[in-house]
C-alpha cells in the first residue's frame, strides 16, 4: 500500500528536476549578462515571499525598458529623416539658385566682353539696308492701339497699365499709323549700349527693358519693364539701371521694392548697337 507515497515523491522529483533545468536553461542564456543581472537582483530581490524564478522580473523589466528605447530612438530617427528631406528640399532649392546666379554671371561677362570688344560685337549685328534689326528675326509689328499679335503670354507686366502704355500707343499711332516693332533686352553694358543681335522679339520674365521703333529707321524708344526683376534691378542697380537710367531719388533704394517708369528715353541704331541717347526716368518705391 505504499505505491502512492511513491507516485507522489515521484512526481515531486520530476518538478525538482524541471525547475533546476529551467533556471540552469536561465543560466545558460544570459551567460555574459549573467553576473551583472546577480548584482542587480541582490539590490532589488525581496526575500519574501520567495520567488521560484527570481530572474523573470528582472528580465521583463529590462525587456520594458528596451522596448520604451527602441520606441524613443525610432521617434527621433523619423525626426532626422524628416530634417534630412528639409535640408534636401533647401539644397535644391539653392542649387537652383545658384545656377541662376552663374547664368546672370555668363550675360554680364559676355555684355561687358561684347562692349570692350566694340567692332568684334557688332560684327554679325547690322541688319540689311531698310530693315530694323530684330524684324528680320521674327519680331512681330504693332497696330494702333492693338495689342501684339501672339504676345498675350509674354506681353511685359509692365506695359499692361500706366504711363508706358500710352507712350508705346502714342508712338505707334502716328503719322501714316506704321506698325513698330518691339524688341526685348536684358541689361545693358556699362556704356549704356544694347547689342542688336540680342534684341528678342518676345518678351521673358529675363527681359526688364524694351525699344520700340519703326522699320526703316535707326531711333527709337526706350522703356524700363517693371516686373519680377525689380528687386535684383535696385540690389545691383550699377548694372541694371545706371546705365540707362535717371534715378529721381536713389536715397531710398534701401527700403525699395519697385521700379516705376517716369519717362521714356531713347536710343540710336550704329555700329550693331541701340546706344542710349536719353536715359528712362524711373524712381524706387
Amino acid at each position: 500500500m505504499m505505491y502512492p507515497y511513491y507516485y507522489a515523491g515521484a512526481f515531486l522529483l520530476g518538478c525538482l528536476v524541471v525547475y533546476l533545468l529551467t533556471r540552469w536553461r536561465i543560466r545558460f542564456l544570459l551567460k555574459d549578462e549573467l553576473r551583472s543581472y546577480r548584482k542587480e537582483l541582490k539590490k532589488k530581490k525581496k526575500w519574501w515571499p520567495p520567488e521560484p524564478f527570481p530572474m523573470l522580473p528582472l528580465l521583463k523589466r529590462h525587456k520594458d525598458h528596451y522596448k520604451r528605447e527602441s520606441e524613443h530612438r525610432e521617434r527621433e530617427l523619423e525626426e532626422v529623416a524628416m530634417q534630412l528631406d528639409q535640408e534636401r528640399q533647401k539644397l535644391t532649392a539653392k542649387t537652383e539658385e545658384l545656377e541662376e546666379l552663374r547664368r546672370e554671371n555668363r550675360e554680364l561677362q559676355a555684355i561687358i566682353g561684347s562692349s570692350d570688344e566694340g567692332s568684334v560685337a557688332s560684327g554679325g549685328g547690322m541688319a540689311p539696308h531698310g530693315v530694323v534689326p530684330g524684324q528680320a528675326r521674327g519680331a512681330y509689328p504693332v497696330s494702333p492701339g492693338v495689342p501684339p499679335q501672339g504676345a498675350s503670354p509674354g506681353t511685359p507686366p509692365g506695359m499692361a497699365t500706366g504711363q508706358a502704355r500710352g507712350e508705346v500707343r502714342g508712338a505707334s499711332s502716328g503719322k501714316g499709323a506704321e506698325p513698330m516693332t518691339l524688341l526685348y533686352f536684358g541689361i545693358p553694358d556699362h556704356q549704356g549700349n544694347f547689342p542688336a543681335g540680342q534684341g528678342a522679339s518676345v518678351y521673358d520674365n529675363r527681359k526688364i527693358y524694351m525699344i520700340v521703333t519703326r522699320p526703316g529707321t535707326d531711333r527709337g524708344e526706350l522703356h524700363y519693364i517693371s516686373g519680377e526683376l525689380d528687386m535684383k534691378a535696385i540690389n545691383n542697380i550699377d548694372y541694371y539701371l545706371v546705365p540707362v537710367c535717371e534715378i529721381s531719388d536713389i536715397s531710398v533704394r534701401n527700403n525699395a521694392t519697385r521700379v516705376i517708369q517716369e519717362a521714356k528715353g531713347a536710343v540710336l541704331l550704329a555700329s550693331g548697337k541701340w546706344i542710349c541717347t536719353s536715359r528712362v526716368k524711373v524712381k524706387l518705391v
